[in-house]
């Protein structure tokens, strides 16, 4: 909007695939991030690549217990940093049997209970609504997020790392957003000729497994169909290294892009290394979360 105030927020992918998920989301300074799937020492090395260290992280945020969306050697992080994990109460029930540090965390009070539809804000500036959504981790949650400045000034992003399938609902909870970031994970074809066992290709495929090419590009086209400001930003995530092409993911999106969007910038998110920051600057709407 013109003359408004403007603060900068921004988005970032650390790493994106079965080797580690993990985002990094800034707003007025204060950072965190959407899931721990890698090494300590790894994220460490990959923030400062983005000009950032553990101090701008002030919380995390866990979308799923899948073992490559959190890393136990985060969690002893968090404990010896004291940053709050913020996670669902049934995540809590899962990791208590599989993490050491979890107990640790939960004895010196940094960890925090979110709960599906409900807006929370992980740090100041920041809030969050959890929608969950249809993955073999139950539950999972994606995210729309609102980064706030002072005022009514904000930008908007929506996170959705692993889904089966898309939904109508979900769409339009993630309509009108500056970033998008979404699954684009296999192709079905090279998913069915990859040689793995079938019992994995079926629960790839399943509608609690992950989005297909095709069935990402068609969530993406639900939600721009519904959406009147368009994203300025979307990013591909969770590609397969052995069933997806960089190339293949951005073809089938593209002619949706072009009709909907076509100023709006495609990223496939890498898979071992910061996808690089992604800067959104907020603007004044009326949108605001209660």
């Amino acid at each position: 909007m013109e003359g408004a105030e403007q603060v900068q927020a921004c988005f970032a992918t650390l790493g994106s695939g079965s080797s580690g998920n993990t985002a990094y989301i800034e707003a007025a300074g204060r950072g965190l991030l959407l899931d721990c799937g890698l090494e300590a020492g790894e994220l460490a090395r990959r923030l400062r690549s983005l000009g950032r260290t553990w101090k701008a992280v002030q919380a995390v945020v866990l979308t799923h217990v899948h073992s490559d969306h959190w890393h136990e050697s985060v969690l002893a992080e968090l404990f010896v940093r004291r940053i709050p994990l913020w996670l669902h109460s049934r995540h809590l029930v899962d990791l208590r049997s599989r993490s050491e540090y979890l107990p640790l965390l939960e004895k010196n009070q940094l960890l925090r209970e979110y709960r599906g539809g409900r807006w929370f804000t992980p740090v100041e500036n920041c809030r969050f609504l959890p929608i969950e959504v249809l993955h073999d981790s139950r539950p999972t949650f994606a995210f729309r997020a609102v980064l706030l400045g002072p005022g009514e000034v904000q930008a908007s992003l929506g996170y959705v790392a692993d889904l089966g399938c898309g939904s109508v609902q979900l769409a339009e909870a993630l309509a009108n957003l500056d970033l998008l970031a979404v699954e684009f994970n296999h192709d079905p074809q090279m998913q069915r000729q990859s040689g793995r066992p079938w019992y994995l290709i079926r629960r790839v495929l399943s509608d609690q497994g992950h989005l297909s090419n095709t069935q990402a590009a068609a969530l993406v086209e639900q939600i721009l169909a519904r959406s009147q400001r368009m994203p300025r930003y979307l990013v591909q995530l969770h590609l397969s290294e052995e069933c997806n092409r960089p190339e293949l993911a951005a073809e089938s999106v593209q002619p949706i892009l072009k009709r909907y969007c076509p100023a709006v910038k495609l990223i496939t998110a890498p898979r071992h290394e910061a996808s690089g920051i992604l800067p959104l600057v907020c603007e004044a709407t009326g949108d605001l979360p209660e």
